[in-house]
């Protein structure tokens, strides 16, 4: 059984539920994240939450928490290296540890790209990860995203170079 979820933009109030999330999943995140180092802080998520409606307003970001009906935050997804004279933009996602291997990453991408081709226009929506982070890869492919190629040195997460796998989702 799906999950019921919804993508909405971030809210003032989302920090405290962000940082608990972040530090549930830390040990997953913090492989492929560089921003979930070892001193992440309430701070940290407070300062990422606040910057959020700046980065939207430049078109820089389009930043989304996941919940489920509850009201529950269950991880974030966005659109950033937003490139609207070539319709395109890279989809990122993380699902708090106690909620992965559910369908939610996949069906928050899967909403995330609809949004992104009927509202912003888009024509391309680029995943790329590791080509070592499995569990990303699953989620890409099951969001209906095709498995375009490998990109060499293409990463640099906690000081190491990772050769990339690139999935796109096409509005056609």
């Amino acid at each position: 059984m799906t999950r019921e979820i919804q993508n909405r933009q971030y809210q003032a109030d989302d920090v405290d539920a962000i940082y608990e999330a972040v530090m549930e999943s830390k040990v997953e995140l913090s492989p492929w994240m560089s921003w979930c180092h070892a001193d992440y802080s309430r701070h940290d998520a407070a300062t990422w939450v606040e910057s959020r409606p700046n980065a939207w307003e430049r078109g820089e970001h389009w930043s989304f928490v996941i919940v489920e009906s509850s009201g529950r935050l269950l991880g974030t997804c966005g659109i950033h290296r937003i490139d609207l004279l070539h319709g395109l933009g890279e989809l990122g996602y993380g699902v708090r540890s106690s909620a992965t291997r559910q369908g939610i990453a996949s069906q928050a991408t899967r909403k995330l790209c609809e949004w992104a081709f009927a509202e912003k226009g888009l024509h391309r929506v680029e995943i790329i990860m590791s080509i070592e982070n499995v569990a990303s890869q699953r989620v890409a492919e099951k969001a209906r995203a095709v498995r375009e190629g490998v990109l060499r040195q293409r990463l640099l997460v906690n000081g190491r170079r990772h050769d990339a796998t690139l999935f796109a989702v096409l509005n056609d």
